[in-house]
């Protein structure tokens, strides 16, 4: 009976052992967890500066409608303006705009989104975490539109002839 001899495999051939296994897996653990808690900050200050960019991108196209009004001698149709969807002049709006809402649930709403409530004829973005520090209730910021005039003839009403118009609005009315 000849004896059958058991090749030991080389070092190079071997597989990796349960320690080497569960030390790689502590260290990759370790690397992603700082690198998120590194991260997380940036990912709060990249939105800060879109909503920044988007309201911005907002005031100017509000300037730009009225200014085509006057200069079309409409100048009686800026109040118009007064409690627009400014989302409805831009060319594009942004990916995150959910559209025009008659008084949705705002809890259900998805974070980092826009959308404009009909009801209360407000603007309305919906903040991700930590946006505004580390709330566990979700954030809304709210915006109007408001036309800006002198009354000169105090009547209380925007009169084209009459009041001086001093420009558009948007106007952010809470962050809750």
């Amino acid at each position: 009976m000849a004896l059958r001899r058991q090749s030991i495999p080389a070092p190079s051939e071997r597989g990796f052992t349960l320690f080497e296994l569960v030390v790689v897996v502590i260290l990759v653990g370790t690397l992603v967890a700082v690198a998120s808690s590194r991260l997380i900050p940036y990912v709060a200050q990249a939105e800060r500066v879109a909503v920044a960019r988007i309201e911005g991108q907002l005031r100017g196209v509000l300037g730009l409608e009225a200014a085509t009004l006057i200069a079309r001698g409409e100048s009686a149709r800026l109040m118009d303006l007064d409690g627009v969807n400014p989302m409805s002049l831009v060319l594009e709006a942004p990916s995150t705009y959910l559209g025009e809402l008659n008084a949705p649930t705002r809890q259900l709403l998805p974070p980092r989104s826009w959308h404009f409530d009909t009801q209360r004829r407000r603007l309305v973005y919906r903040a991700g975490r930590g946006f505004e520090g580390s709330r566990s209730q979700p954030v809304f910021h709210e915006y109007v539109v408001r036309v800006v005039y002198r009354d000169a003839d105090r009547d209380g009403h925007f009169s084209a002839a009459a009041d001086e118009f001093r420009g558009v609005r948007l106007t952010r009315v809470n962050g809750r």
